[in-house]
């Protein structure tokens, strides 16, 4: 019986820390991205796969979005966002940091369905004007949007892009009267790696160690 107590413990201890290193890794991969400060410019054109497809100008080296064409999407039908060979100025935001009048939006429900999609691009514009509008509240007049909203609605709910999914990037304009610019998004693709300091992964490894003597002993005791 003092047997049987002495390895629970080990199998508890074992559990208990391998716990604590989970918990730590989750929260290391809750990082943000790292975007320029500076604003930058954008054209948009039309898009088939997307609801628009953004162009990123003026962006400076050394951040996770570079020069280059994005696929955008709308959340403002407030106005009309002017076309190719039109510019605009935006400020880039991470949905997962957002400026403080779009705070309080379902960002989750967003990350959610750039990263679950289904149908076509009008079905998931759709689905996001559901869930993102800032002109009034929108009904969508597609099954599959519905369809899209429902999945989001019952498994999206705090959800954050991990490593290698699409993060909403928010494209906030610069107002230049008398004309306004829609806020928009674009996909970016999460390259924010852990960084797992050396004591941090000691302990992962302690565990799995601790975790494996204390599994051949309790087998050990079951086959006796």
């Amino acid at each position: 019986m003092k047997k049987h107590k002495k390895y629970r413990f080990y199998f508890l201890l074992a559990f208990i820390t391998l716990a604590a290193n989970v918990i730590v890794v989750v929260y290391a991969t809750d990082t943000n991205l790292n975007l320029p400060q500076t604003l930058v410019r954008i054209e948009v054109f039309d898009g088939t796969e997307s609801y628009f497809i953004t162009k990123l100008m003026d962006v400076p080296a050394g951040y996770d979005v570079s020069n280059g064409t994005y696929l955008g999407w709308c959340i403002d039908t407030r106005v009309e966002m002017g076309r190719s060979p039109a510019q605009h100025l935006v400020k880039l935001y991470s949905s997962l940091n957002p400026p403080g009048d779009l705070a309080n939006e379902s960002w989750d429900m967003v990350n959610y369905i750039l990263n679950h999609k289904r149908g076509n691009a009008t079905d998931i514009q759709q689905a996001i004007w559901y869930f993102i509008n800032l002109d009034t509240a929108y009904t969508p007049t597609s099954e599959v949007a519905w369809e899209i909203i429902n999945d989001a609605l019952a498994n999206g709910e705090g959800y954050v892009p991990s490593y290698g999914e699409k993060i909403a990037v928010i494209c906030y304009p610069q107002y230049v009267l008398p004309s306004e610019v829609q806020v928009s998004i674009i996909e970016v693709t999460n390259t924010v790696i852990p960084d797992f300091p050396s004591p941090q992964i000691m302990l992962i490894t302690l565990s799995a160690i601790l975790l494996l003597i204390t599994v051949v002993h309790y087998r050990g005791i079951l086959g006796k």
